[in-house]
């Protein structure tokens, strides 16, 4: 890998049914990791056809509960088990009560979802600062469900945030500060918005209120994908904004080697 951040978005749809968007999901690539924001329905076609190895992703972080953010995970699970290539380690991290979720497919899909090489470890989210080999992670509490959270990922002198599904609320802005990109749902027009949601102008208004330098926006329902997203975003926010799709990059040259670390064992595994 090339001493840059890449930002590959597997997925920008939402729950409803489209036909050139899967539902939630990026790849972040790091100089030395895969990471895997959320795993919604589609994502496992969408690697495929961009031609990204299942076995090749070192991480997972998981937002929220909601389908469209995990409902790849089981395919995912049961693809590991049943293929015959050498697998590295793969964690997965959710936020609280991901253990009792991850029991909970176990309790359904039984050895489907077990892999027998025992690679693969599950963590809860405890400490708000995780420290690993390459990257440090800062995540917080966002307004959606009670267990939703926001990320926002240190590599190599970069800031890359990333809401989730959220509505306006400090805690994003806490995690999107001085951004480099920040990754922010867009599910509805602002004549649509709904709450635990954000619209064009919410989202611009964090960004701005952030001082983040890049805004990009994804997680679209029809009625977003109707509206000009882009003319509203531009009346609150004055730094560059892109509109996510389907196979949608965006590079990010290091400032440095990022440092190597030790894990930290803010969570409880499995």
């Amino acid at each position: 890998m090339s001493n840059a951040l890449r930002l590959h978005f597997l997925g920008t749809g939402s729950i409803i049914p489209h036909p050139d968007r899967s539902c939630s999901s990026i790849l972040l690539e790091t100089p030395k990791e895969r990471i895997l924001i959320d795993i919604g329905a589609g994502t496992l076609r969408r690697m495929a056809t961009e031609q990204i190895d299942i076995h090749s992703i070192t991480y997972i972080f998981i937002t929220h509960f909601h389908p469209d953010h995990v409902g790849d995970l089981i395919p995912f699970l049961f693809a590991l088990r049943n293929s015959r290539e050498e697998e590295r380690m793969l964690r997965i991290w959710g936020p609280r009560g991901f253990l009792n979720f991850i029991r909970g497919l176990e309790s359904a899909y039984g050895r489907w979802v077990q892999n027998p090489m025992e690679n693969i470890k599950y963590y809860e989210l405890k400490r708000r600062l995780l420290d690993f080999p390459g990257f440090r992670l800062i995540w917080n509490r966002v307004i959606h469900k009670n267990e939703s959270v926001g990320f926002r990922f240190e590599i190599g002198g970069k800031v890359i945030a990333f809401s989730g599904d959220s509505g306006y609320c400090t805690e994003l802005i806490r995690l999107s500060r001085d951004a480099d990109i920040a990754v922010l749902e867009c599910s509805h027009a602002d004549e649509y918005a709904v709450e635990g949601h954000l619209s064009p102008s919410l989202a611009a208004k964090i960004a701005e209120e952030a001082g983040v330098k890049q805004l990009v926006l994804t997680h679209f329902y029809p009625d977003a994908l109707e509206s000009d997203l882009e003319s509203v975003a531009r009346k609150y926010f004055s730094g560059e904004i892109h509109l996510a799709y389907d196979g949608f990059q965006i590079e990010l040259p290091l400032e440095a080697s990022p440092v190597n670390t030790t894990e930290d064992s803010g969570g409880t595994g499995t």
